[in-house]
């Protein structure tokens, strides 16, 4: 009760954010606006009252929780696309060919077969009209000399089926389809050379938004002609417009598992330590401190230029909003952490307001919490020991922001990254310089100054020799840690009850803390036991690839599969075994008790083995079986067939199961194969 004394605004956040979770988990309808408006009105009526007993002001503060929680559930439902009229879904036929007007509202992105592109629908042309429409989709173009040619701001005329973003194929795989929607965006399309053209229609983007982009095409063309070294522009385009796309993926790991991944975009944290420097250098001119107001314009306006030069990025729209605030609030209020925690928490109410379903991305997240742990934990931990030095103050003052951000937002990076850097505040002291000198640099190369590249190579060459030392598993971090929502909500439990228990120096919340901490190592033995005594056989789903698994209570078998591969589709599996013994070794017969299970996988090659008493049948890479072939199989009851098939094959054996009575199971259709031995 003390913190929303302290902090008002988290009394207005915590109802508001519960409206925009329930709503949007349980799709909540909308309420009448009169409803909230009596209710409202009925809420301030009390506090004409003379006498304000605390009942009174009990029925006012629920009676706000509950306008608050239902303003939030409105505000979803209006910010849901797909329940407007105007949403392209309304009007788009299903599986044909649609022909789309729509406008390019990023730059194009190059894979290895395809340019991807975001694009904003803006018509459907039914017969011989055009139906005006909204709503986003990614556009996938096969590589040609138009493709190539495409730019962000250009509009097109389209001829292509949209396709259902699939959801995730394999147990613990990253849910790209949830991702997508939280993010308005339900579809893709893969168009040809033959199927776009470009036209001369004028997009509807705003000039401030068409300038924002030419300006970040701009800015990547001139780092990319400037002498840099293919890793260091990666860097330099990501830190200064945002652009990661061209990062190599063992650099984004090196960076990840140093703890200072959050570097390699333009954030919060770039922000920050723009404000700070411009508000050192404005302070040298106005040493008493007496043109508040003309600094705040001054450090806004050089926000917005940044921004301007970003191409509008939505991390740095986030930082330089938040920012702009606390300087409001430093001019017209105390400069200490209640009130700027309370700016901060209005300016998330603000984005929220703008858009409920930021609440779903990650760095919106990680950049709140970080900030929250920064004003509240730091000047705690800075009072713990006050160096001398300019230097162990700097590398004092650093560890402990550094700390500080960790603490808060550690239930998310463990939930979403399932690892912890050991060395992070080590890193971080030379990475954030280090990369901000490469930031400022980088600006001066885009005003023409290219000799600032060849600084700019050898920082990023020697920074990335540093990372690397800690990259190393066990040493330098530890991966493979399996943590659940339920895991992540403890630990926040945990976070916050300690928290209280050394602010207030409270023993009810420390041993509020000890409770939680017995009941989080309960859930942890209680997962591991099941986990362990569990025996697994599983057939993932990877496209054109085969993969599969066999665990028992000691170890688990698998194929040889390709890193990339392994990562994103069986990795997330692999670490929900908590910490199991991998081996890699080639297996086409398996038996546990009454289960025998055979894999077909080479062409003419049959395992050898009793066929009479197989139960399961695992076919991959497109072995042809014979309806004779399955007499042999006198048990079998089920027939998997994998990602490594063709349509045509896994069509041939679907055909053959119907018509033997056996039971067929595609990957392709219904994900992995999981089966409990």
């Amino acid at each position: 009760m003390n913190a929303l004394k302290q902090i008002p605004f988290l009394r207005i956040c915590v109802p508001f954010i519960c409206g925009i979770l329930i709503a949007s988990w349980l799709h909540l309808s909308v309420f009448s606006p009169w409803i909230l408006l009596v209710m409202q009105f009925a809420a301030f009526s009390l506090l004409l009252i003379k006498e304000q007993t605390p009942i009174i002001k009990s029925v006012f503060l629920v009676c706000t929780d509950v306008f608050l929680f239902c303003f939030a559930v409105n505000l979803v439902y209006t910010s849901t696309v797909t329940l407007q009229s105007s949403h392209y879904s309304q009007l788009i036929s299903r599986d044909t060919s649609n022909k789309l007007l729509v406008e390019v509202t990023d730059l194009p992105v190059e894979k290895e077969r395809f340019i991807k592109c975001e694009l904003n629908i803006t018509g459907v042309k039914q017969r011989s009209s055009l139906k005006n429409t909204t709503g986003k989709i990614f556009g996938y173009f096969k590589k040609s000399e138009a493709a190539r040619n495409i730019q962000a701001g250009k509009v097109l005329l389209v001829n292509c089926e949209l396709l259902d973003i699939e959801p995730p194929k394999n147990p613990y795989e990253f849910d790209y389809k949830n991702y997508m929607a939280n993010q308005q965006l339900y579809h893709i399309a893969f168009i040809d050379s033959e199927s776009f053209v470009v036209t001369d229609l004028a997009p509807h983007f705003s000039f401030i938004r068409l300038a924002g982009l030419k300006i970040k095409q701009q800015v990547l063309y001139s780092l990319k002609n400037s002498g840099l070294n293919p890793e260091a522009y990666a860097i330099s385009a990501a830190l200064l417009t945002g652009y990661d796309d061209d990062i190599d993926t063992s650099t984004m790991e090196a960076f990840s598992h140093s703890g200072t991944l959050h570097v390699l975009s333009v954030s919060g944290l770039h922000t920050g330590l723009i404000y700070l420097v411009l508000s050192f250098l404005f302070d040298i001119f106005d040493r008493r401190k007496k043109q508040k107001l003309l600094k705040f314009i001054f450090i806004t306006l050089c926000l917005w230029f940044f921004a301007l030069l970003t191409g509008f990025s939505a991390p740095v729209l986030r930082a330089v909003i938040m920012f702009n605030l606390l300087g409001i609030g430093k001019i017209f209020f105390r400069n200490d952490y209640r009130n700027q925690i309370n700016i901060l928490l209005v300016s998330a109410f603000m984005l929220l307001c703008y858009d409920p379903f930021l609440i779903y991305n990650i760095g919106f997240q990680l950049s709140y919490f970080a900030m929250f742990g920064i004003l509240f934990f730091q000047p705690v931990f800075l009072k713990l020991w006050q160096p001398e030095g300019k230097i162990s103050t700097y590398i004092w003052q650093s560890f402990c922001a550094s700390f500080a951000a960790t603490v808060t937002t550690l239930p998310f990076t463990l939930f979403y990254f399932k690892q912890f850097p050991l060395w992070f505040f080590i890193c971080n002291l030379l990475v954030v310089p280090g990369t901000f000198v490469v930031l400022l640099l980088a600006v001066l190369i885009v005003l023409k100054f290219t000799q600032a590249a060849i600084a700019v190579n050898y920082i990023i060459k020697f920074l990335t020799a540093f990372i690397n030392l800690f990259n190393v598993a066990g040493p330098g971090y530890i991966d493979n840690i399996h943590f659940e929502l339920t895991d992540a909500l403890l630990l926040s439990c945990l976070v916050f009850l300690l928290s209280c228990a050394f602010y207030y120096r409270s023993f009810r919340y420390a041993v509020y803390s000890l409770l939680v901490v017995i009941f989080l190592q309960l859930n942890g033995i209680v997962v591991a036991y099941v986990t362990k005594s569990e025996s697994l056989f599983s057939v993932y789903h990877i496209n054109r690839k085969s993969a599969w698994s066999v665990k028992n209570t000691h170890y688990v078998t698998t194929d040889s599969i390709a890193a990339s591969d392994y990562n994103y589709h069986v990795k997330p599996h692999m670490i929900s075994f908590n910490y199991p013994v991998i081996e890699n070794r080639k297996i086409n017969y398996i038996k546990s008790g009454a289960e025998e299970i055979v894999r077909l996988d080479k062409k003419d090659c049959w395992p050898r083995c009793n066929y009479q008493t197989i139960t399961t049948l695992v076919v991959s890479n497109n072995f042809r079986i014979k309806e004779e072939d399955l007499s042999a199989f006198k048990n079998i009851k089920t027939l998997v067939a994998d990602g490594s098939n063709s349509f045509y094959a896994i069509e041939r054996l679907k055909s053959l199961c119907s018509k033997n009575g056996i039971r067929f199971y595609s990957t392709r259709a219904l994900g992995a194969y999981l089966r409990h031995l």
